[in-house]
C-alpha cells in the first residue's frame, strides 16, 4: 500500500511540472512586433555606438481597408500600420532595453523580416559580425531575415513611402523578389548565409539598398572582408551583373548588345557555368569558366531580319561579347582593386580539388595573396532559342 502512495505523489508531481509550461506566457496584444531593423552610424559618436532604428506594426493599422482609407488624408498617420522609433546605445541588447523603456510594447522579434546596416557602422572592423551577433543569438530569430547594407543612412530606408504595400519592409521585401527581372541585383541575401560566410573567414558580397527618387533601388552589391568582417566597397549594377553570371546567381533578366549601331536585348531564360581549374606552378593556379546563356530576343529591330541565320549569329556574338566584358570587369575589380575573392573561387577549390586547395589556403587573400595573382578566363556561349514573331516595329 505504502509504494502506491509514492507512486501517486512521484505522478502528481510530474504532472505539476507539466502545468507550468505557460509561465512565459505574454498576450499577442502585448507584443511589439518588430519588422524591420535599421543600423545606422551616428556622427562624431564613437566606434562602439549605433543609432537603432526599429520599425513596428500596428495590427489595428493593418486591418484598414480601401473603403475609408480617403478618411486618412486629413491626418496622415490615422490608421497608419507601422511606425518607427529609434535610439541610441552601445549594443545591440542595449538598443532593445531602450527601446522597451520608450514604447508601450516590448520589442519581439519572432517577425523580423530584415535588416538594413549603413555603409558606415559596416566599414569598420568586425563590425558586421558585432551587429549581427545579438540578433544570431536571439531565440526569437529566424535563419532566413533578409540582410542590406545601405549606400547611405540606414533609416532613411525604413522612412521611405511604401507605394502599394502596408510598410517599408514589405515594400523593399516585393522588390528584392524581383530578381527573376533583373540580373543587376544579387539574390536575397539571409542572416543565415551570412553568418556561414563569418564563420568560414570566406569574402562575400551582400544585398545593396540605396534611397533613390522618393523609393529604393537594389541595383548593385557591397563586399564585405572576410577577414577582417567589414565592408570595402560597392559593385555597381553592371559588375554585379557580371558577378551573378559568374557565380550561377543569374535567374533572369535582360541582357543589351548592340547589332549594327542598335540596341537588342536578350532576355535570359536559363544560364550555366562550368569551371576548369590548372595549377601551373606551387602558388598560380589558372581558372577557365564557362558560361552558356540561352534566351529569348526581346526587342524588335528595324530593318534587321532576326530569323536570317547570319543575323542570329551576329546577335549571339554581339552578347557574347558584352557578357564577357562585364565579367572581365567585375575580375579585374576584385583582383586589382579589392584583392577579395568574392567570386567563390577558394571555395571552388576546398570543396572540388582540396589537395591543391591547401598549400594555397593561407595566402589566398593575405600575404601573397595568390588570388588576385590567379589567372581567370571566361568563356561566353550565348544560344538565341526564339526571335519572337514581329520583325519590324514600323512601318513607311
Amino acid at each position: 500500500m505504502f509504494p502506491r502512495r509514492i507512486l501517486c505523489a512521484i505522478c502528481f508531481s510530474c504532472t505539476l511540472t507539466l502545468l507550468t509550461g505557460c509561465w512565459d506566457r505574454v498576450e499577442i496584444n502585448q507584443r511589439g512586433f518588430v519588422v524591420g531593423v535599421a543600423i545606422d552610424k551616428p556622427e562624431g559618436e564613437s566606434k562602439s555606438t549605433y543609432k537603432g532604428t526599429y520599425q513596428m506594426v500596428v495590427p489595428g493599422g493593418l486591418k484598414l481597408s480601401s473603403a475609408n482609407s480617403s478618411s486618412t488624408n486629413n491626418n496622415p498617420h490615422a490608421g497608419q500600420a507601422y511606425f518607427n522609433i529609434s535610439t541610441t546605445e552601445h549594443s545591440m541588447p542595449s538598443i532593445a532595453a531602450r527601446i522597451s523603456s520608450r514604447t508601450s510594447r516590448s520589442p519581439y522579434f519572432e517577425h523580423l523580416r530584415m535588416i538594413i546596416i549603413s555603409g558606415d557602422a559596416a566599414k569598420h572592423e568586425a563590425s558586421l559580425p558585432d551587429i549581427l551577433d545579438y540578433y544570431l543569438r536571439n531565440s526569437e530569430m529566424r535563419r532566413s531575415v533578409q540582410i542590406l547594407i545601405a549606400d547611405g543612412k540606414a533609416s532613411d530606408i525604413l522612412g521611405i513611402f511604401p507605394n502599394n504595400e502596408s510598410t517599408p519592409v514589405d515594400y523593399i521585401s516585393s522588390i528584392a523578389k524581383n530578381n527573376q527581372k533583373t540580373n543587376y541585383m544579387l539574390s536575397e541575401s539571409r542572416i543565415g548565409d551570412v553568418h556561414e560566410f563569418l564563420i568560414k573567414h570566406e569574402s562575400f558580397v551582400i544585398q545593396t539598398i540605396k534611397k533613390e527618387d522618393g523609393g529604393v533601388t537594389l541595383n548593385g552589391s557591397a563586399i564585405i572582408d572576410g577577414k577582417t568582417k567589414q565592408l570595402l566597397g560597392f559593385l555597381n549594377g553592371e559588375e554585379t551583373q557580371g558577378l551573378n553570371f559568374i557565380t550561377k546567381r543569374i535567374k533572369g533578366g535582360i541582357v543589351e548588345s548592340k547589332v549594327d549601331g542598335q540596341i537588342v536585348g536578350l532576355k535570359v531564360e536559363r544560364s550555366n557555368r562550368k569551371i576548369y581549374v590548372q595549377q601551373t606552378s606551387p602558388e598560380h593556379v589558372n581558372f577557365t569558366i564557362k558560361i552558356i546563356v540561352e534566351g529569348t530576343l526581346d526587342k524588335s529591330i528595324t530593318n534587321i531580319d532576326p530569323s536570317e541565320g547570319k543575323i542570329v549569329d551576329a546577335l549571339e556574338k554581339s552578347l557574347e561579347d558584352t557578357i564577357s566584358s562585364t565579367t572581365h570587369k567585375v575580375i579585374k575589380k576584385l583582383q586589382q582593386t579589392y584583392k577579395k575573392d568574392a567570386l567563390g573561387l577558394g571555395a571552388y577549390l576546398f570543396q572540388n580539388h582540396n589537395k591543391m586547395w591547401k598549400p594555397l589556403a593561407a595566402n589566398w587573400e593575405a600575404c601573397a595573396n595568390l588570388f588576385s595573382q590567379a589567372g581567370i578566363d571566361v568563356q561566353v556561349e550565348v544560344i538565341v532559342r526564339r526571335v519572337g514573331n514581329i520583325f519590324e516595329s514600323t512601318k513607311e
